[in-house]
């Protein structure tokens, strides 16, 4: 009979996954004798990026110290992963309102703390706003002299431009667009950055899925592809001519990474230059999972008809190849959700 341990091992080995074969020794050279802060360890890209740094001391023998912070919750089969490990290290605090010390200096500061999901920056206007503004303030108090800042802000930035968005693109929305706390949050979080900060780069975020996401993600292809395993039949509710662009979380993770030692003070857009419409996606995850999709009629406030975004200046600063096809990340993503299941079911 299968136990709460084999699920937890599935999930770990999910997490530990990601190929360090394609990263060039000056790419990961670069962390060794290091101390890094993540915000938002618990989150999709952060919970990733610790098993990153995890398998970079592991595997390579890097000497490399992690803070990561949380405010809500974080997998307890992470924290017991990383309990007698004395190179991670967790905080739960909420930053908008206390400070982490000033004498907890860091190297790598990556700022991923925040509300990526619209319902939820939605619902936390006030934090949302205060994540991307006095805390980038306080956490540059935190950085070493020649320290570099890591910030993740969001491709809809670009919101209302029905152009090809490269990094020198601007949205067109204003103060009363249902998403104005998240997008106008972000522009001067990146205002604040390039004017403050010696060294740092911006990653305009598209949709990115795949492991170490949780069950009560809200966003649409989550939420679709955990229909398609927990439901007899995939609700759909409108939408299906927006186009999107998926980047799997391992590609991301090779991205944001390999970016450091090549280059600073940029702006960089993160995401996949496949685009598909919504319709296609769902079709693939009807496909893979032999369900039937059941349309509905709705709207999401906000929702962008069109996120053409150019990642041709990462992809060229990197010669990077994106590894991981639609199908595959999907295919990943239901083994996730089901393993996910089954252990918080025991």
């Amino acid at each position: 009979m299968l136990n709460k341990k084999y699920y937890k091992n599935k999930l770990i080995d999910q997490l530990n996954d990601i190929d360090l074969a394609t990263l060039k020794k000056k790419e990961i050279s670069i962390f060794n004798n290091s101390k890094i802060l993540i915000t938002g360890a618990s989150g999709l890209m952060g919970i990733n990026l610790l098993f990153f740094f995890n398998k970079l001391i592991v595997e390579k023998k890097l000497s490399i110290n992690v803070d990561g912070t949380y405010n809500t919750s974080i997998f307890d089969f992470v924290k017991t992963y990383f309990n007698k490990n004395k190179k991670i290290n967790f905080y739960k605090i909420n930053l908008t309102t206390k400070n982490i010390s000033k004498n907890k200096k860091y190297d790598f500061i990556f700022h991923f703390a925040g509300y990526g999901q619209p319902s939820k920056f939605i619902r936390n206007k006030k934090a949302t706003y205060n994540l991307n503004s006095s805390v980038i303030a306080k956490l540059q108090n935190n950085l070493n002299t020649k320290g570099k800042f890591i910030y993740l802000s969001t491709s809809e930035i670009y919101s209302g431009n029905i152009n090809k968005c490269n990094e020198s693109s601007i949205g067109v929305t204003g103060p009363f667009h249902p998403r104005s706390v998240y997008i106008d949050s972000k522009k001067f979080g990146e205002s604040f950055i390039i004017n403050m900060f010696s060294n740092f780069l911006i990653f305009r975020v598209s949709l990115t899925y795949g492991h170490g996401v949780k069950m009560n993600d809200e966003r649409v292809l989550n939420q679709v592809i955990m229909r398609s395993i927990f439901k007899k039949k995939i609700d759909i509710y409108g939408g299906l001519k927006q186009l999107r662009s998926n980047l799997f979380i391992d590609d991301a993770i090779l991205m944001i990474i390999k970016s450091i030692s090549k280059s600073k003070n940029q702006i960089f857009n993160l995401n996949n230059h496949k685009f598909d419409f919504l319709e296609k996606t769902f079709k693939l995850i009807a496909k893979i999972s032999n369900k039937t999709l059941n349309n509905h009629i709705s709207k999401i406030s906000g929702s962008p008809k069109i996120i053409k975004v150019s990642n041709a200046k990462i992809l060229k600063l990197l010669n990077y190849k994106i590894s991981t096809n639609l199908n595959d990340g999907i295919v990943k993503t239901r083994k996730w959700y089901v393993h996910l299941s089954n252990y918080y079911k025991l």
